[in-house]
Order: structure tokens, then C-alpha cells, then sequence
């Protein structure tokens, strides 16, 4: 049964299955309409109450700022998490599912409300077909499948298909389906990776030769001690190099500089 159809956003009800079906049918333009639509979602699950939900992305290409990101998982995701409706499946997740549209970096978006610094509580799940969202939400999955994470990107291939007529370069990926929430995740980390080195390479390459090499050890969680006997200088050296290195990074604990280890791989 529809329950919402406003300008960006289509909300069913399964009542059967005590499941609410948000659909994107139009991409927001903004954080502002991007909001709107979710306050309305939030009301709707409120007043339902399902145990269910399931997300449908493949319209959805907006990609939500930072602040929005943060926005979402304290005023969207938190009360429906703290108001206890949502059921857990059977291998540990509630009973939240998102299918991927075609624009992944927007889906890769949507991942980051739900990372690991968010408060609202929710372990959802991710698909790359509504089919398989719906076996899952009705328990019809294949539990090794979605345990064993052993070897589980073996089996991906990437092709290079060349170059479209807007000169960007086309590769293929193929993977099996019960990997997609993994290999999505994979995806993520790249790409986030790929933006802090973007962001600091200035910076990492203001440092000396022996200032990197100091780096280098302090990600590894070498102590000062330590680095001064396995390179044979000094504490105090290792110490003045620190500071200078602490300096030219910007930043105040070792901590901060663990993301620089993505400039030794």
C-alpha cells in the first residue's frame, strides 16, 4: 500500500511483512530536499512502526554533505534505531537493507551514514538486487554464504573496456553476488584512501628524506627509543624529527598520522 508519494521519495507499506519500501524516484537537488523527504520517512516509520525496511536506491545519484551525513544518523536513523521496532535477522543485522543504484559513489554515500563512527545503533545490510534484499529480509539466504568471508574477493574480475566518447576510462567489474556488500566496502576504503592521499601529498612530500623514514616507523607504532636504535641516531634526534614532521603534517597525536601509511604501499 503506498503511504507517501512526495517529489523525490515513494514510501509503500508490506503490511504482511510489517515492511516499509522507500523508493528514490528522483535524485534530490540538495541537502535541503534530501532532508525534507528523510523527516518524512522518519514520521511514517514512527507511526507504522515495521520491523522491516528497505531502501531502493537506483535513482538516488545526490550525494549528501558531511554535515547532512551526520544530520541523517542523529535525526533519521537514531530515534527509529532507539524506538526498537526494527527486528534483527539471524546473522546479527537488523533488518535494514539497501539495494544499490547505478551511481555507486552516491551508494558509497549512503554507506557512510552507517560507518563505524556512527551513534544510532543500526548494523544494516546492503544488495546489489532487490531480490536478494527481500530473501534476505525474509530469511531465505544462504548462511554460509553470507558468513564466510574467507577468500571472499577471489573471484573478482576487473576488465579495462576502454575509453567512452567523453574521453573517462571504462573498466568492468564482476563478482559474485553474495560478495557485494564486501566488495562495495572494498570500493569505499579505496576511494577514501585515494582522497586523503590527494589531499596531504603536499604535505608528505614537504618532509625530508629522514623525516619519512621516521614517519614510516611511527605508523608502525615504533616508539621514539625504538626508532633511535634501529636506525642509530639518537632520542633526541628522533625526537626533533618528530616535532618536525608533527609540524609540516598539521597534526598534534600519533594517531593522525596512521593515515599516512597509504603513502608506503
Amino acid at each position: 500500500m503506498e503511504i507517501y508519494n512526495g517529489p523525490h521519495l515513494l514510501v509503500k507499506h508490506e503490511e504482511a511483512n510489517s515492511r516499509l519500501i522507500c523508493s528514490w524516484k528522483s535524485s534530490p537537488l540538495n541537502d535541503l530536499d534530501y532532508r525534507k523527504e528523510l523527516i518524512e520517512h522518519l514520521h511514517i516509520a514512527m507511526k507504522i512502526k515495521p520491523s522491516q525496511i528497505m531502501w531502493l536506491l537506483e535513482n538516488l545519484t545526490f550525494k549528501p554533505s558531511d554535515v547532512t551525513k551526520k544530520w541523517v544518523d542523529e535525526n533519521i536513523s537514531k530515534p527509529i534505531f532507539k524506538a526498537g521496532f526494527i527486528a534483527k535477522n539471524q546473522d546479527g543485522f537488523d533488518q535494514v537493507a539497501f539495494v544499490v543504484g547505478q551511481d555507486v559513489l552516491a551508494y558509497i554515500e549512503v554507506m557512510g551514514i552507517f560507518n563505524e563512527n556512527s551513534t544510532s545503533g543500526f548494523n544494516v545490510k546492503y544488495f546489489a538486487t532487490e531480490k536478494e534484499a527481500r530473501n534476505w529480509l525474509n530469511e531465505k539466504f544462504n548462511t554460509k554464504d553470507t558468513k564466510d568471508t574467507k577468500g571472499q574477493n577471489q573471484n573478482l574480475a576487473i576488465t579495462f573496456k576502454g575509453i567512452d566518447d567523453n574521453g573517462e576510462v571504462v573498466f568492468e567489474l564482476r563478482e559474485q553476488a553474495t560478495n557485494f556488500d564486501s566488495t562495495i566496502s572494498l570500493f569505499k576504503t579505496i576511494l577514501e584512501q585515494n582522497l586523503f592521499v590527494k589531499n596531504n601529498a603536499k604535505k608528505y612530500y614537504s618532509l625530508t628524506k629522514r623525516e619519512k623514514e621516521i614517519l614510516k616507523f611511527i605508523v608502525k607504532g615504533y616508539s621514539n627509543k625504538q626508532i633511535a636504535e634501529k636506525i642509530h641516531i639518537s632520542f633526541h634526534t628522533v625526537r626533533t624529527h618528530r616535532n618536525r614532521v608533527w609540524k609540516k603534517l598539521d597534526i598534534t597525536q600519533s594517531t593522525e598520522c596512521l593515515s599516512y601509511q597509504y603513502f608506503f604501499v
